[in-house]
């Protein structure tokens, strides 16, 4: 999992612009951590949806590729149900589903209270390839 970290560490340069912090891999999981800043505030002083997807995305890749099989997403879905201006939050994947070339992922996206922000459920395409 460590080849996995580093991978996605040093080679996601979009995930490292937006601060998104790796927690914790394990196969089919995997949690990132975020701090929240003035820049990342849409017009209504909300944290930007499109941060909230970004950083559902980058956890749900992980996870997703935490078999070292270059998984790709297919679809993806996101609800948003609280909205936020400041804190710490974290996105949780976990499979939920695995099949031959097909997997399918949900997110959830808390703040640093366990307070739920957003859900997400991602389907992705193994391609028989390692990825590390």
């Amino acid at each position: 999992m460590e080849k996995l970290r580093k991978l996605f560490e040093k080679k996601d340069r979009f995930a490292k612009l937006l601060g998104f912090d790796i927690v914790e891999i394990k196969e089919g999981y995997a949690k990132v951590e975020a701090n929240i800043q003035d820049t990342y505030l849409n017009a209504a002083d909300v944290l930007h949806g499109g941060y909230l997807f970004s950083l559902a995305d980058y956890t749900f890749a992980i996870a997703s590729n935490s078999k070292n099989n270059l998984s790709l997403a297919i679809n993806a879905n996101i609800t948003f149900h609280k909205s936020i201006s400041k804190g710490k939050i974290e996105a949780i994947a976990k499979e939920i589903k695995d099949g031959k070339n097909i997997a399918s992922y949900e997110i959830i996206i808390q703040d640093e209270n366990s307070n739920l922000l957003a859900t997400f459920t991602g389907t992705v395409f193994r391609k028989g390839v390692k990825l590390v």
